[in-house]
């Protein structure tokens, strides 16, 4: 079994190619810029920025986008419209997001 940093390496080349690739599909703070949130990436491990490629990626293949999700969610907990649901859940990180897509 590869370890985090070589399975970077092999399919990124570097961990600053995935931060570069992760950077445009990531929320970042509202008070932060795109140079602090990058630096801010850069001292994340490698296995963590790993799940986050591999959580955005399922989230861009499966729903296309995260208010995609979120109607998913909320069609299936009501099965109908519920403005204050999704405003909620539009306020949740993707991971959580999942896993409520994924509970029955």
């Amino acid at each position: 079994m590869a370890t985090p940093l070589q399975t970077v390496k092999t399919q990124f080349s570097d961990k600053t190619a995935l931060v570069e690739k992760l950077l445009p599909i990531l929320d970042r703070r509202a008070d932060e810029s795109a140079n602090e949130f990058k630096e801010r990436l850069m001292r994340v491990s490698n296995k963590k920025l790993l799940r986050l490629w591999a959580r955005e990626q399922r989230l861009r293949e499966e729903f296309g986008s995260r208010e995609t999700l979120v109607d998913r969610i909320v069609d299936r907990r009501l099965g109908r419209e519920d403005r204050n649901l999704r405003t909620k859940l539009l306020g949740m990180g993707t991971g959580r997001l999942l896993n409520l897509h994924s509970a029955r």
